[in-house]
């Protein structure tokens, strides 16, 4: 009796156990600290990057001290993976509530040989050791290293050869998998995270094929195009499970994914909206035509709750990320509707509150942020910029040498600088996260006026962290004030001339 009164109370335990793990209603706190081997004596930067499908990457800089330790925490609803990044990146899996030790060696530029120094302490030993000899045997095979053919199929193969060749990486992905599983033998929680993601390389394949392809043949943009049902394979992932969430990564991938490969070309693909198709393959419409079309759209061709939910949350969530709240006023009523899942409304709830904030207390908003840098090795910096240029309009552009996407926009930011010589407006250009003899040899070659400063990697860290900055270009509209009016990637030199104008006419 008394052992049968144990085993009572231990599955009573287990059960509630079981049903806490699976309440996502809350948030919880996850702590990872760890320490960095062999670090390099002037880079004490280590970055995480918490997954959140539907939402953006939550970002976590901490600075390992001298003997390469650190310690960082972050709240999460669900189960999810998360990025530890020094000089090279790999994944942690995290339950909400854990509390995480990594060690690894900060030598090695590759992410095998990374991996293979890992050790691991706290909560979930055995699931991130097994997560590890996965990602060791994944990163070190063809399937993700031989880039070249990679290039070569998207280049050379027409759409039915293509077709034909992703029937074949979907055999090597399977083939990959089992040997894992066989290998290895992990849990479930393990094996639910690692098909997930390998399996997302068929997705992103088949996803990413039509751009790269005209991209790689520049003669058939506007003259090509892939079937109508090219697409429809990404129904096969379907339904998205909760117990995939653990994928973050992998999972974030695919709701972009399925948000434009499948459920938009779905929209444009009928009849009714074929008006608002260019020859170009781009959709030109009033706003707001183009954003009712769009959110019923993803509400019609998403058949699978969970998925639906998580691809309304991004393109809400892409338009406040773009100082838009008009959106998602607009359309709340449907959002409620349709977000139900805490881990997605409550987020999202919050960044639409956080923007409101901004927008209507731009000087409040402007003073918490200044509060924030207040001793940060950036505060200096910044606060110098404000003092030169006081009394000025100040467009602030954050870019770095190796970023594509900020060198092709300084030709607009110099055609933008030079429309509106001799006015009240100042252009400061910080470079971030980049090598100064680098920066220099920058500057030199795109011969833009203006005022140049070059951030440490200290700087740079701290400049993120407190803006918020998720990805470069990254712009700010400052006014006569020194008020932060707006800010954000979407803040293009192109589209800037008449809110500059507006600002130095008032």
């Amino acid at each position: 009796m008394r052992n049968l009164l144990l085993l009572f109370f231990f599955a009573i335990l287990i059960s509630c156990n079981n049903d806490k793990n699976k309440d996502y209603s809350v948030p919880k706190k996850v702590v990872i600290a760890g320490k960095v081997n062999n670090r390099d004596p002037g880079n004490r930067e280590v970055s995480l990057y918490v997954n959140r499908p539907g939402l953006n990457q939550l970002v976590v800089p901490v600075k390992a001290d001298s003997a390469g330790h650190f310690h960082a925490s972050f709240n999460i609803y669900t189960p999810t993976d998360v990025w530890i990044l020094y000089k090279m990146n790999f994944l942690v899996l995290v339950e909400p509530g854990d509390s995480i030790y990594v060690e690894f060696d900060g030598q090695p530029n590759q992410r095998p040989q990374v991996l293979e120094t890992i050790q691991f302490g706290g909560d979930a030993v055995m699931v991130n050791q097994d997560a590890a000899k996965f990602q060791h045997m994944y990163f070190s095979d063809p399937i993700y290293t031989d880039w070249d053919a990679k290039r070569l199929t998207n280049q050379t193969y027409d759409a039915d050869r293509y077709v034909l060749y992703l029937d074949t990486l979907q055999q090597r992905i399977d083939a990959l998998f089992q040997k894992f599983m066989a290998e290895v033998k992990p849990g479930k929680v393990v094996e639910i995270w690692a098909k997930t993601y390998i399996e997302e390389d068929y997705y992103d394949a088949l996803s990413f094929y039509p751009m790269e392809h005209m991209m790689a043949n520049d003669s058939l943009r506007g003259k090509w195009n892939v079937k109508d049902d090219f697409f429809d394979p990404l129904l096969n992932r379907l339904p998205v499970e909760e117990d995939m969430l653990i994928s973050g990564y992998a999972l974030t991938n695919f709701v972009n994914r399925f948000h434009y490969g499948y459920a938009r070309k779905k929209i444009w693909q009928e009849e009714a909206n074929r008006q608002y198709l260019t020859p170009e393959g781009f959709n030109v419409g009033p706003a707001e035509i183009m954003d009712s079309l769009t959110v019923y759209g993803i509400i019609k061709y998403t058949p699978d709750t969970l998925l639906r939910q998580m691809v309304l949350t991004e393109f809400f969530a892409q338009n406040l990320e773009n100082s838009d709240v008009r959106l998602y006023e607009k359309y709340k009523h449907l959002a409620d509707q349709y977000i139900v899942e805490p881990f997605l409304k409550e987020p999202l709830n919050e960044m639409y509150t956080d923007l409101k904030f901004r927008i209507e207390n731009p000087v409040l908003a402007t003073d918490a942020l200044l509060k924030k840098l207040e001793n940060t090795s950036a505060q200096q910096l910044f606060d110098s910029v404000l003092t030169v240029n006081k009394g000025k309009v100040i467009y602030l552009d954050c870019w770095a040498t190796w970023c594509g996407p900020c060198i092709s926009e300084m030709p607009n930011s110099k055609k933008l600088k030079e429309e509106l010589d001799g006015k009240d407006v100042a252009f400061v250009y910080l470079c971030v996260d980049s090598e100064e003899a680098l920066w220099k040899a920058s500057l030199s070659q795109l011969q833009i006026g203006g005022q140049h400063y070059y951030l440490s990697q200290e700087q740079s860290t701290d400049l993120r962290k407190v803006f918020d900055i998720k990805g470069i270009p990254y712009y700010f509209l400052i006014d006569r004030e020194g008020v932060i009016l707006d800010k954000g990637s979407h803040l293009r030199p192109n589209i800037m001339k008449e809110k500059i104008l507006g600002l130095l006419a008032s």
